[in-house]
Parts: C-alpha cells; structure tokens; sequence
C-alpha cells in the first residue's frame, strides 16, 4: 500500500537447497548477495519489532555508507519510527 516493492532476501537465500544460514562461509555468501542490489534502492527499511540482527546491521551500515537514508519501522504498530544512530 506505500507503493514499495520490498526485497527481505533472507526469506528468500534461506530456503532449503539454496544457502546454509548456518554456515559462516555460506550466510556471509548470502548477507553479500542480499546487500548487492541495495545501491538500486531509494532507502534501506528496517523493521525492528524483534530487535536488529546482525545481518540487518551490515545491511544499515552498507546503506549508510553509500549515503542511502535508513528508515526504521514497526510491523505491528504501523508506525515510521524515527531514524535511531546506529546500533552497531
């Protein structure tokens, strides 16, 4: 309904068959390939009802450094939360 078209690559590169998240080599594998794409996007969305992973910290810092706004969300309460400093 916000005219998005959302990318959770995680979903995605972690299905059966495709990558081993449990793998260090494989999951770094896959956080690279999800974060690739991200200099085609207007910003990052962060969604921080269940905290911030690791993995969705590279992908922060990734859009920070390439001067992409980040902007922090929450699923359940609908509401834009406002852009916190990084939590690395």
């Amino acid at each position: 309904m916000r005219g998005e078209s959302p990318l959770a690559s995680h979903l995605l590169l972690t299905q059966r068959g495709i990558l081993n998240d449990q793998d260090p080599a494989e999951r770094k594998i896959g956080i690279e390939a999800g974060l690739a794409w991200g200099w085609l996007a207007d910003a990052t969305v962060v969604y921080t009802d269940r905290g911030i992973s690791s993995g969705m910290n590279q992908g922060i810092l990734r859009a920070q450094a390439e001067g992409r706004p980040v902007e922090y969300r929450s699923l359940f309460t609908g509401t834009t939360l406002a852009p916190a400093r990084n939590r690395g």
